[in-house]
């Protein structure tokens, strides 16, 4: 079966490097718009996004995250950064998060865009991890956690399909580990 939702799920690729061509504002709208409508825990909402273009916060942020995702913040021409509050939501935060940023990959897809989930999360909180320094070089509020960060832009290279498990090894019927 195929329709533009699953087509879009099928051909999103992670983008590790960009042109320098700057991304039209009214698609970096619709690209929020997109994160603001993800589902969350009864519909609370605790999510904020950051939308990032000055090379010297893009810099500092390529010197914090995992080594593979370096080049690609260096280069796309936006970068949003999704918070979460963990007041607004104690208990699914990270989830509401992670669907908004799907969302966000999912809108830049269709809108001729290419984008990559850098995960900064890190639940023990610890001093010097990626999301800590994330958190101070945006200067985040304590309440809120950072879920990702998501370069976007146009593909300089482009990124071959991979293939995925096939269902039959990955889904039971009734319990797990029933086929």
């Amino acid at each position: 079966m195929s329709n533009q939702v699953l087509d879009a799920i099928r051909n999103r690729r992670t983008v590790l490097r960009f042109e320098d061509t700057p991304v039209e504002e009214d698609k970096i709208e619709t690209i929020l718009e997109a994160g603001r409508w993800a589902p969350s825990w009864i519909n609370k909402q605790p999510w904020n996004f950051i939308v990032i273009k000055d090379k010297k916060n893009k810099e500092q942020l390529s010197e914090v995250v995992p080594t593979t995702f370096v080049q690609g913040l260096r280069e796309a021409p936006v970068v949003i950064a999704v918070t979460v509050d963990t007041e607004e939501d104690p208990y699914h935060f990270v989830e509401a998060g992670a669907t908004s940023s799907q969302n966000m990959a999912l809108a830049a897809h269709s809108l001729g865009l290419n984008t990559s989930w850098i995960g900064v999360f890190d639940w023990k909180e610890q001093r010097n991890s990626s999301e800590a320094k994330v958190r101070k070089i945006l200067e985040i509020p304590k309440k809120s956690r950072v879920v990702s960060l998501l370069p976007i832009g146009h593909v300089k290279f482009e990124v071959p399909k991979k293939d995925r498990k096939p269902l039959n090894k990955i889904v039971y019927k009734e319990k797990f580990g029933q086929l």
